[in-house]
């Protein structure tokens, strides 16, 4: 088996990102509840927080799910991945809609805007691997190719800074990778249309 035929690789790159996104997220639920702000604006801070630990555990879930072989065909990696990513963007967005509703940012649209698109992406993720061969999968296939190179060149130039920056751009950038040779394996081709 060669390195990129193998899933769990990547499934130990979303592993890593998943437990410094729990991290992250637990440092933000602390930073807020320790604000010396006003109680209202600690309690947004702290919803908000939990937000991000809540998308962090189903990151950190899905990549264990990979890591171990649960979740192994290439196919159901990408599709159950786009899904991931829409599902977690979804919950920040909405958890970070009420913190900072609490707050009393008023500038919210985009937080509804981006819930909108992580769900939108959701829904495109169970596309990816849904069993059916449409011309929309074709589509799908060109969009997802652009984003993911897209993608791995920004996670490529995000590469510095502290040496959790640099562990996390890397594993993006190894998540990114993967996502690309993916789109070009033979199966994942056929069952795309391509």
């Amino acid at each position: 088996m060669s390195f990129f035929d193998n899933t769990k690789i990547a499934g130990w790159a979303f592993f890593v990102i998943g437990i410094l996104m729990i991290v992250a997220a637990i440092m933000d639920i602390w930073n807020g509840a320790g604000s010396t702000e006003s109680l209202t604006d600690n309690a947004g801070y702290v919803v908000a927080g939990i937000g991000s630990l809540i998308a962090a555990i189903v990151y950190f879930l899905f990549g264990n799910k990979v890591r171990n072989g649960t979740i192994s065909a290439k196919i159901d990696v990408l599709g159950n991945y786009v899904r991931v990513v829409g599902v977690t963007t979804a919950i920040i967005n909405l958890f970070a809609l009420i913190g900072y509703s609490i707050v009393g940012e008023t500038a919210i649209a985009t937080y509804v805007v981006w819930l909108i698109l992580g769900i939108i992406i959701a829904w495109i993720g169970g596309k990816v691997n849904d069993g059916k061969t449409t011309n929309f999968d074709k589509i799908l296939w060109i969009i997802l190719l652009i984003v993911f190179v897209v993608l791995l060149i920004g996670s490529l130039l995000g590469i510095g800074g502290d040496i959790v920056n640099i562990v996390k751009a890397i594993c993006y950038a190894i998540v990114y990778l993967f996502m690309i040779i993916f789109m070009f394996d033979a199966d994942v081709r056929k069952k795309m249309g391509i």
